[in-house]
């Protein structure tokens, strides 16, 4: 439960500090003396939103710090925190605060351990249940109803419903998978026709990764035969062979050589330029000889030349396709290859896909079925307990009923012969119907309810949950809007008799409802230093009186309305002891 909250520099609070007691709280005051200034800074310090107008005019920043007594039993309080590494010791208080400076940064920490606004709204959530006057309006809303009966059904319907929506979304993964590869068939027969005839193209023309090169050297010879045969035939005939009007080189070259060589005996200097011409004679020589068998092997060979260049025409016509070298090509080959296979292996996954969506199918008809069972079985206790509570509210007239209603669909689920519509909730869509008046056909909350008689629904429903969910600390913000008399004072007793097993802060109006409180906080506000403050003091049993008999009287309080309120005051005592057993 909530034990103490720290403010300080938030809306009109400069500093304050409360201690709560464990029963029924109550916080009442004039109209706009900032009542719901404290629930406000609760919210924050829980993970609510902030804005700039919160913190205090001419401060930087503001501060909440809430101390909690939590429930060892809170078993998923518990848990979270230990997913989430805090340290926390049962025997001990859990600290959380929240400073936020003018430019929204805040700085979060629970037990002294830094965490961000998320974390401490999770954590908040699992310690605080907030009712604003407005709260009630959720009632109307079928998701909420349904969230409603799971929560009184308990640990059992909670977990049936948990793997109805764990089954049902693996469902619609398995069918979005499946609608992907089916959707698909035309296209992935376009496209399965041109990768196959992509890689046949490229399988075809049994393709090497040097070829391109090599028939580019080849067509070159190819081309250029007739002109090198007519320079082989032109260089041979002036190195060796010559005719009648041209002397060979090796001839001339004899021819220095001899005449050289005569002139030795006379300048022996001449003897190495003798040897340098008979070792260029040999070298002529066998360069006439290598020339003359490279002639001998030029292949004229037209079509051969045709051949090479068609087959470089088809690499070029594939690198245009599917890159810009041959090893490109190779490497795009492998890709479609690899995408063909692909194809392959999402035939075989769309029919693993047939089996597994017969499986879950079967599987979630089956919960889904179990849990419709176990939800009809919890609604007619729900009802029934709905029911005592209202007439403890004056509403003894006023029927609860919950509806069933579960949709046929083609494409649902068959379940006891008929083909029904699921979400991850199940087969249900429920809906809470009342009839205030015997006669009146039950219809649903938003259509026949009026504020008040929400406020009680909501009150009766709280009082239910609350004897069965694990948060200690339940607020109440003037959601007794539109409720008056006797219907007050049996709201009073009610929230009374909640606080037997839960906290109850409970800001009002009403002083049926004050006068039930163990502790009761005054808020007023105030101008000091030409500066307006919001105080909050605690009322003794005399202060207690007179705020009771404003609350009755209005402005004036007269010695009839302390009576009054002495009256209401004992009056609470007595139902305390006869119904709660516990004194102020």
């Amino acid at each position: 439960m909530l034990r103490e909250i720290q403010v300080r520099d938030f809306a009109l609070i400069e500093n304050l500090h409360l201690v709560w007691d464990s029963g029924l709280n109550i916080l009442t005051g004039e109209t706009g003396a900032g009542k719901s200034i404290i629930i406000d800074a609760l919210g924050l310090v829980l993970g609510g939103r902030f804005s700039a107008e919160m913190i205090r005019t001419g401060a930087e920043a503001c501060y909440i710090e809430a101390i909690f007594e939590p429930d060892e039993h809170n078993h998923q309080l518990m848990g979270v925190l230990s997913q989430l590494g805090i340290a926390y010791d049962p025997a001990e208080s859990l600290i959380m605060a929240r400073e936020v400076g003018r430019a929204g940064k805040s700085r979060c920490r629970i037990n002294g351990q830094t965490v961000n606004v998320s974390t401490l709204a999770e954590v908040g959530a699992l310690l605080v249940d907030i009712h604003g006057q407005h709260d009630h309006q959720s009632l109307i809303s079928p998701d909420k109803q349904v969230d409603i009966l799971d929560h009184f059904g308990g640990e059992a319907l909670l977990t049936l419903r948990a793997t109805v929506s764990r089954q049902y979304h693996q469902l619609a993964a398995l069918k979005t998978e499946y609608h992907t590869l089916r959707t698909d068939e035309q296209e992935k027969a376009r496209k399965l026709e041109l990768l196959s005839f992509q890689l046949s193209e490229i399988e075809e023309a049994n393709l090497r990764p040097d070829e391109e090169d090599e028939l580019q050297k080849e067509v070159g010879v190819l081309a250029g035969a007739e002109k090198l045969f007519e320079a082989c035939a032109q260089s041979y005939f002036l190195i060796y062979e010559g005719d009648d009007h041209a002397v060979p080189a090796t001839a001339q070259l004899e021819e220095a050589i001899s005449r050289l060589d005569q002139m030795t005996a006379v300048d022996q200097r001449l003897q190495p330029v003798v040897e340098m011409l008979r070792e260029s004679a040999a070298q002529a020589e066998e360069a006439a000889r290598e020339i003359k068998t490279y002639q001998d092997h030029i292949d004229f060979n037209p079509q051969r030349l045709e051949e090479v260049q068609t087959r470089l025409n088809e690499i070029h016509k594939l690198k245009r396709k599917y890159g810009s070298t041959i090893p490109e090509i190779l490497v795009f080959a492998e890709k479609v290859r690899t995408e063909i296979n692909s194809y392959a292996a999402n035939d075989e996954r769309r029919a693993e896909i047939e089996a597994e969506i017969q499986q879950i199918s079967t599987e979630l008809a089956t919960a889904a079925g179990a849990l419709s069972a176990k939800r009809r079985q919890t609604a007619t206790m729900l009802e029934d307990a709905i029911g005592k509570e209202l007439a403890d509210l004056h509403m003894q007239k006023t029927r609860f009923i919950i509806s069933f209603e579960q949709r046929k669909a083609e494409d649902g689920l068959l379940w006891n012969g008929s083909k029904l519509a699921v979400g991850p909730q199940g087969f249900d869509a429920i809906e809470f119907l009342v009839s205030p008046n015997p006669g009146e056909e039950p219809k649903p909350l938003s259509k026949i309810a009026s504020g008040g008689e929400l406020s009680r629904i909501m009150l009766a429903l709280k009082a239910i949950l609350g004897q069965v969910d694990e948060i200690a600390t339940m607020i109440f913000d003037e959601i007794d809007a539109g409720v008056g008399g006797r219907a007050a004072q049996a709201v009073g007793e009610k929230m009374l008799l909640i606080s037997q097993f839960r906290q109850v802060i409970c800001i009002t109006h009403l002083p049926q409802i004050a006068s039930m409180a163990h502790c009761h906080f005054y808020i007023e506000k105030t101008v000091r230093d030409e500066r307006t403050i919001v105080s909050i003091s605690k009322l003794n049993f005399k202060e207690r009186v007179e705020e009771l008999a404003r609350m009755l009287g209005g402005a004036e309080v007269t010695d009839l309305t302390r009576k009054h309120a002495q009256e209401m005051l004992a009056l609470a005592e007595s139902v305390r002891l006869r119904k709660v057993g516990r004194g102020v």
